[in-house]
């Protein structure tokens, strides 16, 4: 897509793209490298004390300068024209051959976390009534319509759907892990660090659990009936005229933006696709105040990490909430882990 239509194309039909790589190939298969390892071995996050998929741009430094990088930047102002936008939360998205589909949803709130029963907003607006936040999705792998493609609701972020609270196991947010687990072993283990299920705490799902007693696919079981006490919120079905939505098949290093308010969603991946990897940034007015809660005794968001240490990065313009906590020039992690991230 080309810049001079993105702006247009966005207000429209509530995304723009996809607009042309700029990162080199070599610095795109770095990436996915990286990302693959962080999958592979879950280290703890120097952020936030556990294991998590989210902003890792704060801790590596290449992933901060592709998310932040002048033709990236230029893309976002000439889609929103903003003239202010910070980033404020970046996360990794994989998709394994076989996985399923995530279901239809749109964020019209403030990212409170209430797909996983959280109800702790990140962010607050000054002004609310307009455009103050967009997401941007940028693929680290080619993404086919048979390895899990995003699919947008062309124009739907002008209404709000209709929601409702089922249990975790019902909605999008549960990923069952039987597609990536195969032993007990790794089960318990992933369940004590919480790198299970995103953004739920399942460090004590197994306590009182003989494992020694139970399959593997009966302790799968047994880990869907405990998630069935936690509620998350899903979007009530709805009907699609024809022609409604849109595919957004891209090559690595290609990327999309869009506002959270358009209904989206990515298809099932095939059993024999390849594994998917994206990174999304989110981005938001300068003058927005993030994780408000950053400044009490309660530091927790609303996907149960403790963000006490989380940073903002402006990223253009030059207006920005004071009470923000701003990354200058890096952070400090320990000597034992800078020799996991770069090795």
């Amino acid at each position: 897509m080309e810049k001079e239509n993105a702006r247009e194309a966005l207000a429209v039909n509530g995304f723009a793209g996809p607009f042309p790589r700029f990162a080199s190939d070599d610095t795109i298969g770095e990436l996915a490298e990286f990302f693959r390892d962080v999958l592979d071995h879950q280290p703890v996050h120097p952020l936030y004390g556990r294991y998590s998929v989210r902003d890792w741009h704060l801790v590596n430094e290449k992933v901060r300068e592709l998310l932040t990088a002048p033709e990236l930047v230029s893309s976002l102002q000439a889609a929103t024209g903003a003239d202010s936008l910070t980033l404020w939360r970046s996360k990794l998205f994989e998709k394994y051959p076989g996985d399923g589909a995530i279901d239809w949803h749109q964020e019209y709130g403030y990212f409170d976390g209430e797909e996983v029963g959280g109800h702790r907003p990140a962010l607050f607006p000054m002004n609310p009534s307009s455009s103050w936040s967009w997401t941007l999705w940028l693929s680290l792998t080619d993404v086919s319509n048979d390895d899990g493609v995003m699919e947008f609701v062309k124009g739907s972020q002008q209404s709000q759907y209709p929601k409702r609270m089922v249990t975790l196991t019902e909605s999008g947010a549960y990923v069952d892990p039987r597609n990536r687990i195969k032993s007990k072993e790794e089960l318990l283990s992933r369940a004590r660090n919480n790198s299970l299920i995103l953004d739920i705490d399942t460090r004590r799902v197994f306590d009182g659990v003989d494992f020694d007693k139970y399959t593997l696919d009966e302790l799968f079981d047994l880990l869907a009936e405990r998630c069935a006490d936690v509620l998350a919120v899903v979007t009530e079905p709805f009907e699609l005229a024809p022609g409604a939505t849109e595919t957004v098949p891209m090559k690595a290093g290609e990327y999309i933006i869009f506002t959270e308010r358009c209904m989206h969603r990515s298809r099932a991946s095939l059993p024999d696709a390849r594994m998917r990897l994206a990174v999304n940034a989110r981005y938001t007015l300068g003058d927005t105040w993030v994780y408000p809660q950053r400044n009490t005794s309660d530091t927790f968001d609303g996907s149960n990490l403790n963000i006490k240490d989380h940073k903002c990065i402006p990223v253009l313009g030059d207006r920005f909430h004071p009470d923000n906590s701003y990354l200058q020039y890096g952070l400090c992690v320990t000597s034992a882990f800078k020799t996991w991230l770069w090795s």
